[in-house]
Parts: structure tokens; C-alpha cells; sequence
């Protein structure tokens, strides 16, 4: 179990980013364990997919431009649909937790990338699990992993209007309007999606994160 999170850490944070070649005696040895567990992980993350076998030699799986638009396309159709059945099913105490974790990020200059993604991830994973559909909260849970995969450096990090949208879509949650909550959550999914064409035309204004000092290859982002 340690081996499939350290591994699944590491690739998910660009430690282990996409084309790298992985091999299960160097990664115990840097994990301290023995090549088992190692071993055992490796062959999950490759059923997955999240590794690439070809014939002995395993690699880690390229998120491409076009996989990525295919994954906010399929987040879109799916995460909107997660909205409209989470309106009128959130605990009270679970949208005040996501009210306050949203509007606890004031400064972007003092949020790291972790605490980024995590406030990200407990917005949408929550809605996800709130819609009462298993399947589509496993959906949810892997197209943002093969997001982050992608490479944060690659996705902008829209600080301030990401903050807006999701604050959107937690009124509409507390309202109960599943038709807003699924407006709102497509209107966010849309314009990660544009932010990703913007940053590769060179378009997109930089929003450096805590620890950074603006450079374009420190930048990264939550979608």
C-alpha cells in the first residue's frame, strides 16, 4: 500500500513526469522497501494506466494536449451532471467546509501548489461523492488524476476567477439548484479548458504561487 502512494505521489507531482522510464530495484532502494511491494505496485499502475509497458521496459503514461482536451471534455459532460445531482444532497456542514476553504485562499502569493489542488480536489470530489453516483465519482476522481498528469506547469493557475467559479457553484449547491450548480460547473470546466489554449498562445497573464518567483516553469494550476 505504501509503495502504490509513494509512486502514485511521485507521479502525480512531476517527480516521476510523463516518458520516464521506471525500474523496481532503483525505486525500493529510494523508497526503502523491498522490491516486492515495489514490484506489485508498478504492475497495478500499469493495469491502470498510468504506466506503459512495453515488453520489459516500463514507462511512465504522456498526458498530450489532445489527451487533456478530451479529459476537460469528458470532466465537463460529467462533473455537470455531478452538480445538478449533488443540489439538495450536500451535508450543510460539508458546503460551509468548502465555502471556507475556498475563501481561506486570499493571497496567491502565500497558497502553495498543494494547498491549491487540494481545496480543488475536496471541491470536486466532494460534489462527485454528494451526487450519489459511485461511477461517476470513480470517473471524476480518475480524469483528475490524468489532469494533474498533464503537468502543472502546462495547466494556468487562474487564481482569483477559479476562486469566483467554484464559489459559484457552492451558492447554487446551497440554494439546492441543480440546474445553477451544473451552469456554473460547466462555466469553470469551459474556462480551464480556455486557459489551457490561452497559456499555449502565450496569452494568459502569469499568477505566480506561494515559493515561486514567476518564472513560466514554476507556474501550475487546479482545473
Amino acid at each position: 500500500m505504501r509503495a502504490m502512494h509513494e509512486i502514485r505521489r511521485m507521479i502525480f507531482a512531476g517527480e516521476l513526469p510523463g516518458g520516464t522510464v521506471v525500474q523496481d530495484r532503483k525505486l525500493a532502494e529510494q523508497l526503502g522497501l523491498s522490491r516486492t511491494p515495489v514490484r506489485e505496485a508498478l504492475g497495478r499502475l500499469a493495469g491502470e494506466g498510468y504506466l506503459r509497458r512495453d515488453k520489459r521496459i516500463l514507462t511512465v503514461q504522456s498526458v498530450s494536449f489532445e489527451d487533456v482536451m478530451e479529459i476537460l471534455a469528458t470532466r465537463r459532460l460529467i462533473e455537470g451532471e455531478t452538480a445538478r445531482l449533488a443540489a439538495g444532497h450536500m451535508a450543510p456542514s460539508r458546503l460551509v467546509e468548502l465555502r471556507a476553504a475556498i475563501e481561506g485562499m486570499i493571497d496567491p502569493r502565500e497558497v502553495s501548489h498543494d494547498r491549491h489542488w487540494t481545496v480543488d480536489d475536496l471541491v470536486h470530489l466532494s460534489i462527485a461523492e454528494a451526487s450519489g453516483n459511485r461511477m461517476m465519482a470513480r470517473l471524476v476522481k480518475d480524469l483528475r488524476e490524468r489532469t494533474r498528469m498533464f503537468g502543472l506547469a502546462r495547466i494556468p493557475r487562474r487564481f482569483a476567477p477559479g476562486k469566483d467559479e467554484h464559489l459559484a457553484i457552492v451558492a447554487a449547491l446551497e440554494q439546492g439548484d441543480g440546474d445553477a450548480a451544473a451552469r456554473a460547473m460547466t462555466v469553470h470546466l469551459d474556462n480551464t479548458r480556455q486557459g489551457i489554449l490561452d497559456l499555449l498562445a502565450g496569452t494568459l497573464a502569469y499568477d505566480p504561487p506561494a515559493g515561486t518567483r514567476g518564472d513560466r516553469k514554476n507556474q501550475g494550476s487546479t482545473s
